[in-house]
């Protein structure tokens, strides 16, 4: 599993309990075989806007960079991925299943590829700074910084689990 500097790891204990949980009060969900494990945000307050965003059923999606997938060694995402999603101190919050992916060159996102993005930042002038802002400071690391020919992966999702959710 890799994260991004910043967020606590979260326990194998605390991944199981989750899961275990979600399968239980899901059987519909058909939850089987692996999750992925992944934290969005820049820190503890804009997790917890995004986590009520997806709550609310606002934001329904989120975006992947192939390139630092193939610096990290993660598997690429596919529809029907389960995705626990940490809260910044690494607590499992959030249950997702990714329903449709596309990919597109950043320098050719439109509005209606971060219309999955929350309504905070689904103008374009907005979503693109904070996302080259977010994504340099994830691609530093490897030496790279975002460009208009980068990929990006727009991974549409559902809400399965979160345990105040009412079942459905």
């Amino acid at each position: 599993m890799y994260l991004p500097e910043g967020p606590a790891q979260p326990t194998a204990s605390a991944l199981d309990r989750f899961w275990t949980a979600a399968q239980k009060e899901r059987l519909d969900a058909g939850l089987q075989g692996e999750h992925q494990v992944r934290w969005i945000g820049l820190d503890a307050e804009t997790t917890r806007q995004i986590f009520g965003l997806i709550r609310a059923r606002d934001k329904t999606g989120t975006f992947t960079l192939p390139w630092i997938v193939a610096c990290t060694g993660q598997p690429e995402p596919k529809v029907g991925d389960n995705i626990i999603l940490i809260d910044f101190d690494g607590t499992p919050t959030l249950l997702v299943r990714l329903t449709r992916i596309h990919r597109v060159e950043f320098g050719k996102i439109t509005a209606t590829d971060i219309a999955v993005d929350g309504m905070p930042v689904r103008d374009l002038e907005v979503w693109k700074p904070l996302h080259t802002r977010y994504w340099n400071g994830m691609l530093a690391p490897f030496g790279m910084s975002v460009a208009d020919d980068m990929p990006v992966w727009v991974e549409q999702f559902e809400l399965i689990y979160g345990p105040s959710l009412q079942s459905g």
